[in-house]
């Protein structure tokens, strides 16, 4: 049975669209149409349901999505066991919160270059909801969040924690009592976020504390350099301004809770470099945190 065929089952199943399957596999709908008939004809079963809109699996076409899942992952694990890794081509892509963006991802990445010549990564930055969006959807690969995705149908890997902090720019160095909440505006990340959750959380009992979500890590450093707000930000991400004396540590209470990071992705990747990315991303932990303060970043296990 043709590999090619069961590949395209299985994105036309996930996308729910032979066009968006078409665009993942760089081939056109014709060519996936082919292939499903194909692979109906073998089966002497139909596979989908279509009209002009909808695209869905038959009883048969749910029977054979997992066994062909199955079938594409333990091929992409005996690619990776026996053939060249530096020959290896492809395109994964991955989705990355912005505290792995501004820390250890550069060296995932080249530590990932270095292994993987020939093959390439596609980067997309966003919050966690949107990127587990994104993953169940099919239009990414692998996602890197601070939060667990509950679904059967993917696997979490913890990848390490990294330590938040009350920030503030220079100019509020005298800032370290518990009244600045009152006084400054509080930075954070955008609903939803881990962050965002625990600073609401511990900040609850304060009425008058103003919870300003920033989308950008970039943006709230500026805004702190320019002496506007207090910020919860992962020490790890701002260790150069903090070394250069830009931001200051706040000693405020209530300490903020440690972040947790997860890689997701699909439990049956039909990709040998998606699992070689989870793998190198725990060496690439391991190598920022090393060059890190104590306590900033701690690699899982």
């Amino acid at each position: 049975m043709n590999l090619r065929f069961l590949e395209a089952f299985v994105w036309v199943a996930r996308f729910g669209s032979f066009k968006a399957a078409a665009d993942k596999l760089h081939t056109t709908q014709t060519a996936i149409s082919a292939r499903i008939a194909t692979l109906e004809e073998q089966f002497g079963v139909r596979l989908f349901e279509r009209d002009k809109r909808h695209v869905a699996l038959t009883h048969s076409g749910r029977d054979l999505l997992g066994y062909a899942e199955e079938i594409l992952a333990v091929s992409a694990r005996m690619m990776d066991a026996v053939a060249d890794r530096a020959s290896h081509r492809g395109t994964v892509i991955v989705g990355a919160i912005e505290t792995v963006v501004h820390t250890w991802l550069p060296e995932l990445l080249r530590r990932f270059g270095e292994r993987f010549p020939q093959a390439t990564i596609e980067l997309r930055s966003n919050s966690t909801q949107a990127l587990h969006e994104e993953l169940l959807k099919g239009h990414l690969d692998l996602v890197f969040t601070a939060d667990e995705l509950p679904e059967a149908a993917i696997e979490n890997q913890h990848v390490c924690t990294f330590s938040v902090d009350w920030v503030a720019g220079a100019a509020l160095a005298e800032a370290h009592d518990d009244d600045v909440f009152d006084r400054q505006p509080v930075l954070t990340f955008l609903p939803g976020s881990f962050i965002h959750r625990d600073a609401a959380a511990k900040l609850e009992t304060r009425p008058a504390a103003r919870i300003n979500p920033i989308s950008a890590l970039a943006a709230m450093v500026a805004l702190l350099r320019s002496g506007y707000g207090v910020a919860t930000l992962p020490h790890a991400a701002i260790q150069r301004e903090v070394q250069a004396g830009d931001l200051i540590l706040l000693h405020l209470k209530p300490p903020l809770d440690p972040m947790p990071v997860f890689a997701s992705l699909r439990a049956h990747s039909d990709s040998p470099l998606v699992p070689a990315l989870v793998s190198l991303s725990e060496e690439a932990v391991r190598a920022f945190a090393a060059r890190s303060p104590p306590g900033t970043l701690i690699a899982a296990g």
